[in-house]
């Protein structure tokens, strides 16, 4: 399974954890660890980093998304809906319950909402109850 992390800078650390933890106990495949990177300085890193990105989304057969993330995270989020990629959102503040902070793609569907343990990961595209992206898994 092939799979790539989306947040914001301010959950780096906990990227890297999800990230290492689902690599080391099931052997799933990080498409990019963009936490490797530091900020952008310039129109051309950006555009670097950009296209990495992009291409992590769009070979992972899941994005896993960890708010609050942001303007990067939810371009992420927009590429793999649109590609029809398994889309697992992480909400450990409680964002969702917050409806003002929470945006309208967050409730679609096809988004499988997750607070739990990284051990339930494998298990939630396997159930019945998420939406069709998961079908194809």
């Amino acid at each position: 399974m092939k799979f790539y992390v989306a947040s914001g800078f301010q959950n780096k650390e906990l990227v890297k954890k999800i990230g290492n933890d689902l690599q080391k106990n099931f052997k799933w495949q990080l498409t990019y660890d963009w936490t490797l990177n530091d900020r952008a300085e310039t129109k051309e890193d950006l555009a670097a980093i950009g296209i990495k990105e992009y291409e992590a989304v769009m070979e992972a057969d899941i994005t896993i998304v960890i708010l609050p993330g942001g303007k990067g995270c939810h371009t992420e989020l927009g590429i793999a809906l649109g590609n029809k990629k398994t889309v697992i959102l992480y909400d450990p503040e409680g964002l969702l319950k917050k409806l003002t902070e929470a945006t309208t793609f967050y409730f679609l569907p096809e988004i499988i909402h997750w607070n739990g343990v990284v051990e339930e990961l494998p298990s939630l595209c396997s159930s019945s109850v998420p939406g069709p992206y998961c079908a194809s898994l």
